[in-house]
């Protein structure tokens, strides 16, 4: 992996029109069309939100990302340093995301759905490495698991 020069991660102020031009997962990446994985269950609301190099399937109603899909090109990844800048997409209301409050004095912890280093490739790196730090990319993790080399 290539060491990115750039600024840090999440130097960029994001808003709802920084976001508006998201290309999101490519279906056509690999040749043939591979699309995103969709809900078994046809009667759950989901809005599908579009980032760099990867979408994220989200439940409003959940308030958590039902999947990802992810677009990762392993010959240019680029070894982004991490910053942990968590914060809300500003695409969906702060009240149809669990954002920092769920993860205050519990042993729950922030995991990336999309893995952070996937879409974290070619000329665009930075901006993935900074859109996988939405609170719409989180899993459930419970700390020790998260956090502990010895259990990854």
């Amino acid at each position: 992996m290539a060491t990115h020069p750039g600024p840090p991660p999440n130097a960029e102020t994001v808003s709802r029109e920084s976001l508006a031009n998201r290309e999101g997962y490519k279906h056509r990446f690999l040749g043939t069309v591979v699309p995103p994985p969709v809900p078994a269950d046809s009667g759950s609301e989901t809005v599908i939100l579009p980032y760099t190099d990867f979408s994220v399937v989200f439940r409003p109603d959940r308030r958590l990302a039902e999947a990802t899909a992810v677009t990762i090109d392993g010959a240019n990844l680029i070894d982004a340093p991490r910053n942990d800048d968590w914060r809300f997409d500003p695409r969906n209301p702060e009240a149809q995301q669990a954002g920092g409050p769920v993860y205050k004095d519990n042993p729950l912890d922030k995991g990336h759905l999309a893995r952070r280093l996937d879409p974290v490739w070619g000329v665009e790196a930075s901006t993935a490495n900074s859109d996988t730090f939405h609170y719409t990319d989180t899993a459930w993790q419970m700390d020790i698991f998260n956090q502990g080399k010895q259990l990854w």
